[in-house]
């Protein structure tokens, strides 16, 4: 429940620093929540065990580098939002901000299915 306020707080913070930048607040925000699902452990595919701590000889972080795409870091935070209620919290108050409507779990299902069209994987 610490992390929750911590992380409410981090994003109210990125709104206060510059409330008419939707767009960076959206990718802060996002790469933010992707940050959080990783703490987790939240995996898809066998992301995280499977391809990359049993194939490497030394563990190092990947994901700030594998997330650098976009889409990428997109799909990986609605598909978390889907399993884990902090995640889909999170990206509710992002959602909400951005778009001003509230995040369903309709919307997130669509937002899967765009970005997997456009051939988005991990």
């Amino acid at each position: 429940m610490e992390d929750d306020k911590y992380i409410f707080q981090l994003l109210a913070n990125y709104i206060e620093d510059d409330p008419d930048d939707m767009v960076n607040f959206y990718d802060d925000a996002m790469n933010l929540i992707r940050g959080a699902a990783a703490d987790k452990n939240i995996e898809f595919d066998g992301y995280f065990r499977e391809r990359w701590e049993i194939s490497a000889d030394t563990i190092f972080e990947f994901d700030e580098d594998y997330f650098e795409d976009e889409d990428r870091r997109d799909l990986y935070v609605f598909l978390s939002a889907l399993v884990d209620e902090d995640i889909f919290n999170y990206l509710h108050y992002v959602w909400h901000h951005v778009y001003h409507e509230e995040l369903t779990e309709d919307i997130v299902e669509r937002r899967i299915l765009e970005l997997k069209e456009k051939g988005v994987t991990f």
